[in-house]
């Protein structure tokens, strides 16, 4: 009799989760009926902040002025210093503008803010405020035992870039205040490497090679990493459309993201934007 109630009472609590996801996978699915805001308008920043974290071997650097310390670190990063803005921001944008035009939005640039405003209100503006890109030493660390006791480890360094992004989001022809976005990935050396034990002579070595991460690594990136926020900003507009189409003191048990090839709306476990304000 306690099986049979518990087994009704697990099938009960199955039910209802199911229940009260369906209507926010329905609203999902009008929203990527809708496509609300059709039209996307994209700024650009005018340029890129960089910061080398990478400390310099220089006497006394921490009591030297903030603007030489600043100048120090930049001119001994192994990149930040040759990274052309001009590229990086045009790669950038084109990846985050073809995105957007694959997932069904009509896409406008600064070039072309007049045929944008002539479509109507259904428009939202997307000002890419800011973009930095931080270099800086990310560690490594493997291990392995050999026998009962024997225990080795090994750590060694690797070049990494954080390219960090900013989006102001602003309705048109509504009162809502411009609401930012945030997210970042990470670029590093391809690394492949492990322990090698030779069982004749009992010697223990660690044997590795990297594959240095370049400047061009980086522009090509930004397309990739464009193209990856396009889907983050959609999940974005989905879930946000889903939260304020439902009824008054509800709110969504999930957040989902939408598989664009398959045609299927899941439940997100990957990426998102953070919403800052």
């Amino acid at each position: 009799m306690l099986r049979r109630f518990l087994f009704l009472l697990s099938l009960a609590a199955v039910l209802l989760h199911l229940t009260s996801c369906n209507p926010e996978r329905h609203l999902a699915n009008n929203f990527i009926k809708k496509r609300e805001p059709a039209s996307i308008l994209l700024l650009s920043p005018e340029f890129s902040y960089k910061y080398n974290y990478k400390l310099p071997d220089v006497d006394n650097f921490d009591n030297l002025s903030k603007q030489a310390q600043d100048s120090l670190l930049f001119f001994n990063s192994e990149l930040l210093q040759y990274i052309d803005d001009s590229l990086l921001i045009t790669n950038y944008i084109r990846g985050l503008s073809s995105g957007l035009k694959l997932l069904g939005f009509n896409v406008f640039t600064t070039g072309t803010t007049g045929s944008f405003v002539n479509r109507g209100s259904d428009g939202l503006i997307v000002n890419v405020a800011q973009l930095e890109l931080e270099e800086f030493l990310d560690s490594i660390s493997d291990n392995a035992s050999f026998g009962d006791e024997e225990h080795y480890n090994y750590d060694l360094y690797i070049t990494a870039v954080n390219i960090n992004s900013w989006m102001e989001l602003t309705r048109v022809n509504r009162q809502d205040s411009a609401l930012v976005l945030y997210a970042s990935n990470t670029l590093t050396d391809r690394f492949d490497g492990g322990f090698r034990y030779f069982p004749f002579t009992g010697e223990v070595k660690y044997d590795y090679t990297i594959d240095s991460l370049k400047v061009e690594d980086i522009y090509t990136s930004a397309i990739s990493i464009g193209n990856l926020y396009a889907g983050l900003l959609f999940d974005y507009l989905m879930n946000d459309y889903i939260r304020r189409s439902m009824s008054p003191g509800m709110e969504p048990s999930k957040y989902y993201t939408w598989d664009r090839f398959s045609g299927t709306i899941r439940k997100s476990k990957g990426q998102r934007f953070t919403r800052l304000k």
